[in-house]
């Protein structure tokens, strides 16, 4: 028996070594861009039809057509962004040359906590390691600036050539698909429509959680409204706890300084008003655009967020989306596998 490896074997094998090679370096190298490709990714889904539309019914260069879009979608994205980025900024900076004011605050909520229901919620301590987190995380916003802007650039550049170049990447992909038409079609589509229902309805629902807990923060008269608006908004979107986060030491803070009446006129706003707008908006939203279970959309948040940063906020439910539905095209490519299995089974008896 020749045991000999033929050549092309070995040319084989060296060339999926160096390919293999190349591309873990390139990871390695680019991968603080993979959120600037998924983002891209994300608004060209969204952008997709209205590009066809304005290539087709007005008659447009692609590049022409790209480039209107892009703008709209800064105005969109980006003016609002740097908003947030420039009020954190603007707002932070003076608190970190105090870092004893984040465990001044929680002191007073911990002592009211303690007088009121005779129960300490957080010992010296652990103050003292909020503090010291709390400063550590202004200090990111302000450091991260830079890296947020990188991103957003190479977001756009991506998107720019995959809008020009819709047709050739659709068809490759379309091509690369190891399945059936059927299965292609309903692979993609369900990317498209997880896309669709998450890019539109998180930050939806962030905005309005947001703009409602601004409002009572404003009718009970607590500071930084617009500040503590935008932190609503932000920890909206964070896995189970949400825009609680924020609101809940807002709350018992009130109280803590003595305002009773206007703190439990806040926590009823917040409980029910703010809440109210999580569980009515994501639904509705949710059910037009994509009716996707909420344990899909719980678990895919805390997955992404922990793989791909913010933009896991979209890419988690869709990656929990995409195994059921690669589960499901395994089982339509090959069969009932355990009817196969009962049938060999039969045969064996049989013979």
């Amino acid at each position: 028996m020749d045991n000999t490896i033929h050549p092309r074997k070995i040319y084989q094998f060296i060339l999926i070594g160096i390919i293999l090679v190349i591309a873990w370096t390139l990871w390695k190298e680019l991968s603080f861009l993979f959120p600037s490709f998924l983002g891209a990714i994300a608004l060209y889904v969204l952008l997709k039809d209205p590009m066809i539309w304005m290539m087709k019914q007005k008659h447009m260069k692609d590049w022409i057509a790209a480039a209107i879009l892009m703008i709209v979608t800064a105005a969109i994205i980006v003016v609002p962004l740097w908003f947030i980025i420039k009020l954190l900024i603007i707002k932070v900076q003076p608190l970190l040359g105090s870092p004893e004011f984040f465990t001044n605050l929680f002191n007073e909520i911990n002592i009211y906590l303690k007088d009121t229901i005779g129960f300490t919620l957080l010992d010296n301590n652990m103050l003292v390691k909020i503090g010291d987190k709390l400063t550590q995380f202004a200090q990111d916003i302000l450091s991260g600036t830079l890296r947020t802007g990188l991103i957003l650039a190479f977001m756009y550049l991506f998107l720019f050539f995959m809008l020009i170049n819709s047709m050739k990447m659709e068809h490759y992909v379309n091509d690369v698909l190891p399945f059936k038409e059927i299965n292609k079609k309903r692979l993609l589509g369900e990317v498209t429509r997880m896309v669709r229902s998450n890019s539109i309805t998180i930050p939806t629902v962030a905005f309005l959680q947001g703009a409602v807990a601004m409002i009572g923060y404003m009718i009970f008269g607590v500071h930084e409204t617009l500040l503590l608006g935008v932190l609503t908004a932000i920890s909206s979107m964070i896995p189970v706890v949400g825009a609680m986060l924020v609101y809940l030491p807002v709350v018992v803070y009130t109280m803590a300084t003595g305002t009773v009446g206007e703190g439990v006129g806040l926590m009823i706003w917040c409980f029910v008003l703010v809440g109210s707008v999580d569980n009515v908006a994501r639904f509705l939203l949710q059910k037009r655009l994509a009716n996707v279970h909420p344990l899909i959309t719980i678990l895919g948040v805390i997955l992404g967020t922990k793989l791909f940063g913010i933009i896991g906020l979209i890419f988690g439910p869709l990656t929990i989306s995409i195994f059921v539905v690669l589960v499901k095209i395994y089982f339509n490519e090959f069969g009932d596998i355990r009817g196969q299995m009962r049938g060999k089974g039969d045969e064996g008896v049989r013979g």
